[in-house]
């Protein structure tokens, strides 16, 4: 089913069940299976973090404050904000993907700006100044989500990574100030379903919540 205006809590919760879920394994599911040995990794992120923008966008909601924003000063009207903001699939993600010591709020800001900005609007994911003139980069995996010891294939032949582990900043060479932010997508994938899941049980109780939904949604159906 197409979102719709004014939906009524069993279509919300439908949606959840019978389209975004079930889209979200037959576009992602297909790469991160065993008999998929390579490719997948842009694909699977670009589509698990773009999922998350549309649910931090109805978790949050579409206030009056946000679709006819005032100035401070004048009380003019302004331009209406983004309906999905940095902010909001932040949000969702730290507050339903699991474990939260993994999710915690730094990691997955780090994780929307290097992976979500990169991947949609600049082909590959950022790479993020860090620490003292450091250089954070992008690093994929799949299978488990720990390994004691990892190879990688690189120009320079394979490196060695010790104690990878989903969401982790690691380093084969701290001298040299290069560090990586790892991404199992199994992982990702995994704990992005379960929130999902999550989140529409909390939505099938709380009306506050069906009422971010329809606010976003109702903006989202209309024309532009």
């Amino acid at each position: 089913m197409a979102l719709k205006s004014n939906m009524t809590r069993d279509e919300m919760l439908n949606f959840i069940d019978n389209e975004l879920i079930p889209q979200a394994k037959l576009e992602i599911e297909n790469w991160i299976k065993p008999r998929k040995k390579q490719g997948g990794y842009f694909v699977t992120v670009r589509q698990i973090l773009c999922m998350v923008d549309f649910l931090g966008a109805v978790y949050w909601g579409y206030p009056l404050q946000e679709r006819k924003p005032k100035s401070k000063k004048t009380k003019k009207l302004l331009k209406p904000m983004k309906i999905a903001r940095s902010e909001k699939a932040i949000k969702f993600i730290t507050d339903f993907f699991k474990p939260t010591n993994t999710y915690q709020k730094d990691i997955v800001t780090k994780l929307y700006n290097m992976y979500r900005h990169g991947l949609v609007h600049l082909y590959q994911p950022r790479i993020l100044k860090y620490k003292s003139k450091g250089k954070l980069m992008w690093f994929f995996y799949k299978g488990k989500r720990s390994w004691s010891r990892k190879f990688v294939d690189s120009n320079q032949g394979k490196i060695i990574f010790n104690n990878v582990d989903h969401l982790k900043i690691i380093t084969n060479d701290p001298s040299r100030k290069r560090y990586y932010l790892a991404v199992c997508i199994d992982a990702l994938y995994e704990d992005f379903e379960k929130a999902a899941l999550v989140y529409k049980t909390k939505l099938a109780k709380i009306k506050y919540l069906q009422r971010n939904w329809r606010t976003t949604v109702n903006a989202i159906c209309k024309p532009q």
